[in-house]
């Protein structure tokens, strides 16, 4: 009987999903799953070691060493023989955060608003919405110091705000949280538009 599969944590959620060559000629294809994505987003673009990176994922250090290499394999076949990429992105569920005056009112969506409202979307519905103070409403902190550690620590995978200077972009994309900008939502159920 074979052991229980452990449940992995991805957090990396890919923008962009297929690459090609740019020469009409298709050779072939190759597709990563989320557990090789992940694993090529935290070791080779944030740069973590395998001990780290396999505590982000929940999932032992050998197992990890065998999805990077198989994650690495394919792209390197791909690169190599002109095959295009897809990342087949099964990660159906995710946190995005965005900042409001009050509960359920997503009128006015600014960065420096009192509370973060934090959205769970699953398969395109949100299944749920809870709220935490703001930490950037203390004006001697810069934001780009605390809101990706704290928004990381809440799992969020988008952040979304009216407007986002380039050092805080840069800040949240290091923690594998990405942005983007708008000023309002309404009604809530219209944030699953922003990620079709």
């Amino acid at each position: 009987m074979g052991r229980n599969k452990i449940e992995r944590e991805c957090s990396f959620r890919p923008i962009h999903k297929k690459f090609m060559p740019t020469s009409n000629e298709q050779h072939g294809s190759m597709e990563l799953n989320s557990d090789e994505m992940e694993a090529i987003f935290l070791m080779d673009y944030q740069g973590l070691y395998q001990e780290d990176a396999s505590k982000n994922m929940n999932i032992s250090r050998p197992t990890l060493s065998r999805i990077i290499k198989n994650a690495r394999k394919k792209i390197a076949t791909a690169l190599v023989l002109g095959y295009e990429i897809s990342i087949v992105d099964n990660k159906d569920k995710f946190i995005v955060a965005l900042a409001v005056n009050k509960k359920n009112n997503f009128s006015l969506i600014s960065s420096t608003a009192s509370i973060i409202a934090l959205v769970h979307l699953q398969n395109g519905k949100i299944i749920e919405i809870n709220y935490v103070k703001n930490p950037l409403t203390c004006k001697e902190i810069k934001p780009s110091e605390i809101l990706p550690t704290f928004l990381k620590e809440h799992h969020v995978h988008y952040w979304i705000s009216n407007k986002i200077g380039e050092g805080l972009k840069n800040s949240l994309l290091a923690k594998g949280i990405f942005v983007k900008e708008c000023s309002k939502i309404e009604p809530i159920e219209n944030i699953t538009k922003l990620f079709c």
